[in-house]
């Protein structure tokens, strides 16, 4: 029974801290903004994809465990973008998986190509599932004795302002939250203001010679929960490694390092460990690597415009 209280303990704290993760937190959010912002599909002139994997809280049972892949491009000669979007988020005794399409709609504001917004839609299904039978219980409970499932309809939408060195971003994913009632053992998908998670976004690229210094500032916003965010600084060293740090307001230090193997390929890890009481419990921290990769339409490899974001 005593395990059994530590693991619901930790899904107390994630609900509280990331509203039954509805919408997972990645620390190279910039690098995922596909994940974030449908709008941001599409808005590069290449085809491009980051796939991720997270795991957080090592050493803790019943932790979360994430998965993603984003793949998005421009349809050649006109302002659409489409993409892709599956994510799996493991926790304790369940199990959430997305699939949502994305398409986006540039619009050129300086008629330069130096400024655009772009508006975009995604839409899709989430599966989710709840393993009581895995719990390991003293008592016999209805509640830990079965296994559901239910697969239900989702939509997103956001917007997102960029130009040659800054960007702005506003979300809102996942419009439809599905939350499991204890009462009737069944998953419910329902449209709830309260429940849904907005982010705002933004970065500035600085070009202070020999380096590039990317400073970003993120904002996790539910009904009724305490504002989040996250301050963020990246410098890009000899135009292959990026470091950084970023401090989250859930007390959460995160150390970030990317590496630019080719111009096809990119890895990213980062790591973040809690500065609060729950570090005594997760004494590993959480580990966070990604592979981000770039194909141009035509013969040339690698990305015909530089951006770093």
């Amino acid at each position: 029974m005593n395990r059994l209280l530590v693991i619901f303990s930790l899904i107390g704290f994630l609900v509280i801290d990331m509203y039954g993760q509805d919408a997972v937190q990645y620390n190279n959010y910039i690098a995922n903004q596909g994940m974030l912002n449908p709008a941001y599909n599409g808005t590069r002139d290449i085809i491009s994809g980051l796939v991720t994997h997270r795991s957080q809280w090592i050493g803790m049972e019943g932790a979360p465990m994430n998965q993603s892949i984003n793949v998005h491009s421009p349809i050649e000669d006109t302002n659409i973008g489409v993409g892709l979007v599956m994510q799996n988020d493991m926790i304790g005794f369940s199990n959430t998986f997305d699939a949502m399409v994305a398409g986006s709609y540039k619009i050129n504001l300086d008629n330069r190509g130096k400024k655009w917004v772009s508006l975009g839609l995604q839409m899709g299904v989430t599966s989710s599932v709840y393993d009581g039978t895995k719990a390991i219980t003293d008592e016999l409970d209805p509640v830990f004795q079965g296994r559901t499932s239910k697969v239900g309809f989702n939509t997103g939408f956001g917007a997102y302002y960029y130009a040659t060195d800054y960007f702005l971003g506003f979300s809102i994913p996942k419009m439809l939250s599905q939350s499991f009632d204890e009462s009737t053992s069944q998953f419910t998908n329902k449209f709830d203001v309260k429940n849904m998670t907005m982010f705002i976004y933004g970065g500035y690229v600085f070009d202070i010679e020999p380096v590039k210094v990317k400073p970003t500032l993120l904002f996790r916003e539910v009904y009724g929960a305490p504002l989040q965010f996250d301050v963020t600084c990246n410098v890009l060293l000899a135009e292959t490694i990026w470091v950084g740090m970023s401090y989250r307001s859930t007390s959460h230090l995160v150390f970030l390092s990317e590496f630019v193997l080719n111009r096809q390929f990119t890895f990213r890890y980062s790591f973040d460990y809690a500065l609060n009481s729950l570090s005594q419990f997760s004494q590993y921290g959480s580990h966070e690597i990604g592979l981000q990769f770039d194909f141009t339409f035509n013969k040339r490899p690698g990305m015909r415009s530089i951006r770093y974001f």
